[in-house]
């Protein structure tokens, strides 16, 4: 079930918009009439953490949407999920004071640059590696989950 919540309530759990992502994302998505599956959200640490879609989110943000539509997962729809690598990309982001969507302004980068300080640096987690994730994309349950170098 969704849930609709202002976007500064949500706590984003990467640091980086690959630009280009955000190119493909802007050129379906409907600022007239933004229509979109709900975000994946988990609470982690006190925080409704975005789970996946950031570049989605962030260019609805832009597009002047004040809410987004959630689904919060619950425990069946995270075990297949990395909650320990995701706790350590929270912390990743309130320690560089990324803190809600409108953060992003000044963190939209080329995909190189993406791949390089955000991708290799989740790979780089002790984390990631004890999950035992490769570069290939994890889908749970029907979300494109971090991990993979895909650029849909």
């Amino acid at each position: 079930m969704s849930t609709t919540v202002p976007c500064e309530e949500l706590s984003p759990s990467q640091l980086y918009i690959s630009g280009h992502k955000m190119r493909e994302v802007m050129e379906w998505f409907d600022f007239d009439n933004p229509t979109y599956d709900p975000f994946p959200v988990y609470i982690l640490g006190g925080n409704l953490t975005l789970l996946d879609g950031h570049t989605r989110a962030f260019v609805a943000y832009l597009g002047g949407v004040d809410t987004l539509r959630v689904r919060e997962l619950d425990g069946c729809d995270v075990e297949e999920l990395n909650l320990e690598l995701y706790r350590e990309c929270l912390d990743w982001c309130q320690d560089e004071g990324v803190t809600d969507l409108s953060d992003f302004i000044r963190r939209v980068v080329s995909h190189t640059t993406y791949k390089e300080k955000w991708v290799d640096r989740c790979h780089s987690s002790p984390h990631y590696n004890d999950w035992g994730a490769s570069t290939e994309s994890v889908w749970w349950p029907d979300y494109y989950i971090r991990g993979s170098t895909r650029l849909s």
